[in-house]
This record gives structure tokens, C-alpha cells and sequence, in this order.
């Protein structure tokens, strides 16, 4: 009994004990910080509740007023309050990051880089000024600066450059492509035939005679081969080779032709010869084959410098009669309607005039009065132009487009 009695008072001791701790907690929940809650909240957990819990068994009572410590769990209530507003800044901050899309719009780079990429093709379409018109070229012999020397200029006139340096050089003629010149050179008695870049540069003898004349080189339209004059004592010959100068071949045999000129299509060419009593156009294939005469004019007139139309279709020549002027003339390959297109330069019967070439419905020619000057006309006649040159010779021989 007394056992149980001393139970019962420790019991109610540490009840009182525990009442008097939570009234000095209620009184201090006012006053003190959010720290002394979790003093409490460890405070029960230090008292043994097994050892309560043997009176209450006995004495009901007690355990009934016993709820008040169930009252102290509202200090852990209260103490995870923090935690739940702690979180709010961890809701907050991840806002920054759902604001850091705003960098997600950086495609907007893309697209203003395509936008700035149609303005740029709209600006290289827009930029269309007319096409400047193309400029050919004239190449000539002039003793402007020596004698007879090869140059070359616009065929407006304009840029007029020396090539040569070697006096006395003649009769030049473009390569198809225009990086080229083919040219006659005097030296002493003998003309060899040479070859240089359009700038002048890399000047080479190709033939280097040594008892022959070779002159009046002429380049085929596609560029294969070079048809020139093979000088023999009594007479001229019409031979064919190559841009370098090897594989020579006759054309023609044992008469006086002259002035050699290219088809269009590179498969004929036209000449002038002797072999029926007068200065006629003849044609021949580029093997030697198909010798035919297209004009049939008497001892009394002469024709020079024949060039095929543009089509190929006609011939068209210079030509003079006892008595008469220099005039230009075309005729068929049949040798049919030989017809006048022009006459001389300045309609005097003192001047003279030759053809160079006949392209884009020009021809161009060198026309004398007084000294030796370009001339374009048109190929149904017209007034020649004269191409705006010095005061002294200068005698075309080809005319080069782009």
C-alpha cells in the first residue's frame, strides 16, 4: 500500500512537474522566440512515458487531465509553420528560371537573320545596272611608234597599246579566243610567221625559214590550225599547221595564191589567185580538195582581201577596174549575183581600201586617204565610221569579240 501510495505521488509529482512546464510554455509562447516550441516539442520525448503510464491504470483520473500534454503537440504544429514558409522561397526562386525563357526567345535571331537574308537577295536583284556593252578589239599595224610595229586598241578607239618591238611586222589575227596573235615578221629578205600572248608577251618564231617566205598567217575559227603563204621563187602556195608551228601541209600547189581566209565553220577557205588569167576569188577545202573559182572577172580587174560572211554563205571582197576606184563586193559561194555594197572611202578614185573582217553585220576596214585608218560600215553600205586613231598609219587586220 505504501508502495502504491508512493507510486501514485511520484506520478502526480511528475504530472505537476510536467502541468508546470507547460503553463510556463503557454506563458512563454507569447514572449519568446519560434526556437523555445522545439525545446517543448524535445521535453516529452526525455520523459518516460512508461513509467506514467502504470498509474493511470490505477487512477483514472489523472490520464483523463492527462489530454493537456496532448495539447503540447500544437508547439510541433507550430514548428513545421517555418518549414511551410520556408518552402515559399523555393517557389519563388524557381521563378527566375520560368522568367529564364525569355532567352528561349533568342530564335528570334533566326528568324530576323532569314528576314535579313530575303532583304539581301531583294538588294542583289535590285542592283541590275544595264550591262556594260562589250568591247572588241582591233589589232594593227602602225608606225606611230616605229616602223610598222603590231598594236592594239578598243574597237572604240580607246586603249591603244604597242605589242611588238621588232619593226616591220604585219598582217596579225586574233585566236578564236582572243589570247592570242598570230603575226608576219620581215627579217632582212624573209617573212616568218610568229606567235605572241594579246598582251605582247611570249613572242616565238614558228617557222624560222631560211630560203622561204611565210607570211599571211590567218586562224582557223576553231582554232586547230593556221593557214599562211609559202613564198617559193615564182610564185605562192597555200599551206596549213598547227598553233605551234609543226605539221605543215600544203593546200595548194605551184601558182600565185594569196590572202588565204577561214570559213565560219572552219572547213573551207577562200584566197585569191592567178591561175585564170586574173585576180579572182577561188575556194578550196581544208585538205586541198574542192578547188573551185566563185569570180570570174577578166585580166581587167583585180579582187584582194576576200572574208566570209557570218552565215558562211557569201564571200565579200575588194575589187578595182582600169579606170575606177577601189570597191567592195559580195558574192555567192556559187559564185552567183556578184554585187557592189560599197564604194571606196570618200568616193575618190585616189584612195584605197581593204576588208579585215566581216562580223555582227559590220565589216571592219582599212581605209586610205591620205594615210591608212579603221573604218567600220555597215554590210548593206552605208558611210564608214572612221575609229578615232592617230595621225599616222594605222592599218587594221582583225577584229576580235568577247
Amino acid at each position: 500500500m505504501k508502495t502504491t501510495t508512493r507510486l501514485a505521488r511520484r506520478s502526480w509529482l511528475l504530472l505537476a512537474v510536467l502541468l508546470a512546464i507547460v503553463a510556463l510554455a503557454g506563458c512563454d509562447g507569447g514572449q519568446a522566440t519560434e526556437p523555445a516550441p522545439t525545446e517543448l516539442a524535445q521535453a516529452p520525448t526525455n520523459v518516460p512515458p512508461t513509467d506514467t503510464a502504470v498509474p493511470p491504470s490505477s487512477t483514472p483520473l489523472p490520464p483523463t487531465d492527462t489530454p493537456v500534454p496532448t495539447d503540447t503537440p500544437v508547439p510541433p504544429t507550430d514548428t513545421p509553420l517555418p518549414p511551410t514558409d520556408t518552402p515559399v522561397p523555393p517557389t519563388e526562386t524557381p521563378m527566375p528560371p520560368t522568367d529564364t525563357p525569355v532567352p528561349s526567345d533568342t530564335p528570334e535571331p533566326t528568324a530576323t537573320a532569314v528576314e535579313a537574308a530575303s532583304p539581301t537577295a531583294a538588294a542583289t536583284n535590285t542592283p541590275l545596272p544595264p550591262p556594260k556593252p562589250k568591247v572588241g578589239k582591233i589589232v594593227f599595224t602602225s608606225n606611230r611608234a616605229s616602223w610598222d610595229d603590231i598594236f592594239i586598241m578598243n574597237d572604240d578607239g580607246s586603249e591603244p597599246k604597242r605589242l611588238t618591238n621588232l619593226g616591220q611586222c604585219y598582217d596579225a589575227h586574233f585566236t578564236p579566243d582572243g589570247k592570242s596573235i598570230i603575226f608576219s615578221h620581215l627579217t632582212g629578205e624573209l617573212f616568218d610567221v610568229w606567235k605572241m600572248n594579246a598582251d605582247g608577251n611570249g613572242q616565238v618564231n614558228l617557222t624560222n625559214t631560211t630560203d622561204n617566205i611565210e607570211d599571211y598567217p590567218v586562224v582557223s575559227p576553231d582554232g586547230s590550225r593556221i593557214a599562211y603563204l609559202f613564198g617559193w621563187p615564182g610564185g605562192y602556195e597555200i599551206y596549213t599547221m598547227n598553233l605551234d608551228g609543226s605539221d605543215r601541209k600544203p593546200i595548194t600547189s605551184r601558182s600565185i595564191d594569196l590572202m588565204p581566209a577561214w570559213s565560219p565553220d572552219s572547213k573551207k577557205l577562200a584566197f585569191i589567185s592567178l591561175r585564170s588569167g586574173g585576180f579572182n576569188v577561188w575556194m578550196v577545202n581544208r585538205d586541198g580538195s574542192g578547188l573551185t573559182q566563185v569570180t570570174k572577172f577578166g585580166p581587167e580587174r583585180i579582187s584582194q582581201s576576200p572574208v566570209f560572211s557570218p552565215d558562211g554563205k557569201q564571200i565579200a571582197f575588194t575589187t578595182i577596174a582600169a579606170g575606177t576606184a577601189w570597191e567592195i563586193w559580195a558574192v555567192n559561194l556559187d559564185g552567183s549575183n556578184p554585187h557592189k555594197i560599197l564604194g571606196t572611202v570618200g568616193n575618190d578614185p585616189n584612195n584605197s581600201t581593204y576588208i579585215a573582217a566581216w562580223k555582227q553585220g559590220k565589216f571592219l576596214i582599212g581605209g586610205y586617204q591620205g594615210g591608212w585608218d579603221p573604218y567600220f560600215v555597215s554590210e548593206s553600205g552605208g558611210e564608214p565610221v572612221r575609229v578615232p586613231a592617230s595621225e599616222k598609219d594605222d592599218k587594221p587586220s582583225d577584229w576580235w569579240l568577247p
